[in-house]
């Protein structure tokens, strides 16, 4: 009897730790073996970074294997991440000046001696500052990429790297939008307002579970009593959905989450679904849509751009091609009054509202009614979540 309750014990605590695994798994120790290949990852995503960065394309070459085609077409995508960050940096008047990285493994698998498949979450945290000033500035990107890398005479390369790039994000043409007639435009910073406005939940709620991005809370892991839907056409507007549900939306039969399936419908989970239900709901008010120079140009109505207008708990809709594609939450301002949003899918924290699109995306902003009482929850239960979320 004592021996089948210490089994009986034994078993418990091991599944308990397979559940939490689930949740969390960075708790799941590696082999030697898989933390000299998580070093060598490490070492090859800072090279290939600062290379983006200092602008050198030779040393970029050094990162992915020679003559093989996959690895040219990494080569050729991080090259336009490069020439990107480079244009949007001359557009907006700023220089990042570098970038501290950190990567998680979830997933290593050994293919052979010299062949090894890694699905690796990288954390990247920018600094920059503006022309003239001093002062710098940080926001958080993460990415969640499946790599292959291979020994070639003794050493490590990138063969292929399959991503969702937030700096280069749905777009066509790898340049940045400029201002109207060649403007830097400069917000008004506006305050979020009371801690018990709808909004400042919402904004609380994206910060705490924007994921992977350096600054985001819950230890860069998504909110485990929802689904995740990163690699089945993206999470933006499943995160932005629980953020205003966090903020105390009620669900309505267009909008809702079943918690029994882990599924969104339509206006939960799709970046267009979420644009046409906050229309036809009056939950929130297109207050302007159209490309960067259109919805950054002083107006009449809007001195400072229709940007400018956009307060803490706003939404953005990514329009390519007529459709919105993406969907992010504005959560503050820079110190130049520039709004910063957070996401999912290409995780973000803090990040400029506009970067990683290009000059044919439009946008669509939105200013949400939030109520104004005190939300009665923030998140579901999570007993029927059994989904990883990293």
């Amino acid at each position: 009897m004592k021996y089948t309750v210490i089994l009986a014990v034994m078993l418990f605590v091991l599944s308990s730790a397979g559940a939490w695994s689930r949740v969390n798994p960075s708790l799941v120790p590696l082999t030697p073996q898989e933390q000299n290949i998580k070093a060598i990852l490490l070492d090859l995503v800072r090279n290939e970074d600062e290379a983006i960065l200092c602008g050198q394309t030779g040393r970029l070459r050094g990162v992915f294997l020679p003559g093989a085609g996959s690895a040219q077409d990494a080569l050729h995508q991080a090259i336009e991440r490069e020439e990107f960050l480079k244009s949007w940096a001359r557009a907006r008047r700023l220089k990042i000046t570098a970038a501290t990285v950190s990567v998680r493994t979830p997933h290593i698998t050994f293919l052979s001696p010299n062949r090894v498949q890694v699905s690796g979450v990288v954390s990247e945290d920018y600094i920059y500052h503006y022309a003239g000033e001093r002062a710098h500035y940080h926001f958080g990107l993460g990415i969640r990429h499946e790599y292959a890398l291979q020994r070639h005479h003794n050493v490590w390369y990138i063969r292929s790297d399959d991503f969702t790039d937030p700096l280069d994000q749905d777009t066509r043409i790898p340049r940045a939008a400029k201002p109207a007639e060649g403007r830097q435009a400069h917000f008004p910073r506006i305050p979020l307002g009371p801690q018990n406005d709808g909004a400042a939940h919402a904004v609380s709620y994206a910060d705490r579970y924007c994921g992977a991005a350096p600054g985001c809370g819950n230890h860069g892991f998504y909110n485990a009593a929802y689904n995740s839907y990163n690699g089945e056409g993206g999470d933006c507007t499943n995160f932005i959905s629980q953020a205003l549900k966090a903020a105390g939306f009620r669900e309505t039969h267009m909008w809702s989450y079943d918690r029994l399936t882990g599924e969104g419908d339509r206006a939960w989970s799709n970046a267009q679904g979420l644009a046409d239900f906050l229309s036809e709901s009056g939950r929130a008010t297109l207050i302007a849509r159209g490309r960067y120079p259109v919805i950054t140009q002083s107006t009449a109505q809007f001195p400072h751009g229709a940007v400018g207008a956009l307060r803490p708990g706003d939404l953005i809709s990514y329009v390519e091609r007529g459709r919105a594609v993406h969907t992010a939450i504005v959560v503050g301002y820079d110190p130049h009054g520039v709004p910063v949003v957070d996401s999912h899918t290409s995780d973000r924290f803090h990040v400029p509202w506009d970067l990683g699109w290009d000059q044919r995306t439009r946008y669509s902003l939105w200013h949400v009614h939030y109520p104004s009482s005190e939300p009665p929850g923030t998140s579901p239960s999570p007993a029927n979540n059994h989904r990883r979320n990293s």
